[in-house]
């Protein structure tokens, strides 16, 4: 008798084991999210409709434009978002490599959430400059999360259009519309990182502009086609900044 209590208690430390790993599986599987997303879905399908456009209140002279700085996407988007029981966290964690990664968390009522992850590379260690690189992640992922846009990124196809409605040399301006055919998506090299850095050392403004327009999370990821120009136009604002002619 005792034999067979043995047996039996042995099956089910064995069933709840595989139960335990059948678990942590379906966990890695939805990875980024809960395993159920059903009501949160449903509740940002509600704020998403009720939301307004962020206002074009920055201007990006490195560009020569103007965006959606971080506090009118939150202004823009928050009150949608409380309404229908949501919000959004994000904070700096360390990566399974000892990475630093900006996390940022769609929460819902319901303790459903929506996750991403995005890695912190700025173009130089200094708080200041890091102050700065953040504020850009940050603005970065909350929009994209949340869903909510700025009133210039709706272009009716003309970002796609531009190519075939004129020819600019190459070069000319860092928006450009370049023959995709001509494009390269060769990276920069290391001496051209260095160089940029150099330019943009104290100045993490200017980094942030150069992230923000090129659409790059650092330095590194930017194509070599984009470098010249990048390299001019910093130079540029710079001397303006500085009264030189």
């Amino acid at each position: 008798m005792d034999r067979s209590n043995e047996i039996l208690a042995a099956i089910q430390t064995l069933q709840e084991e595989v139960r335990r790993l059948r678990s942590s599986a379906s966990n890695l599987a939805q990875a980024g999210r809960s395993a159920e997303i059903n009501e949160l879905a449903s509740a940002l399908a509600k704020a998403q409709a009720e939301m307004k456009l962020a206002g074009l209140d920055s201007a990006n002279p490195y560009f020569k434009s103007r965006y959606a700085d971080f506090a009118s996407i939150v202004k823009a988007s928050r009150p949608a978002l409380t309404k229908h029981g949501l919000c959004v966290t994000q904070q700096i964690i360390m990566g399974e490599e000892g990475q630093n990664i900006l996390l940022t968390r769609l929460l819902h009522a319901s303790g459903q959430f929506l996750e991403s992850m995005m890695r912190i590379i700025p173009a130089k260690n200094d708080l200041q400059t890091l102050g700065s690189y953040l504020t850009y992640l940050k603005r970065y992922a909350y929009a994209a999360i949340v869903g909510v846009v700025a009133s210039d990124e709706d272009d009716d196809g003309e970002v796609a259009m531009a190519p075939a409605r004129t020819k600019q040399e190459k070069g000319v301006e860092l928006n450009t519309k370049y023959d995709p055919r001509e494009e390269s998506h060769e990276l920069i090299s290391k001496d051209q990182i260095a160089e940029i850095e150099y330019e943009l050392a104290a100045y993490p403004d200017i980094a942030e502009m150069v992230l923000d327009g090129l659409k790059l999370q650092s330095i590194a990821d930017m194509p070599k086609s984009k470098y010249r120009a990048s390299i001019e136009r910093i130079r540029a604002i710079k001397n303006a900044r500085n009264g030189v002619k």
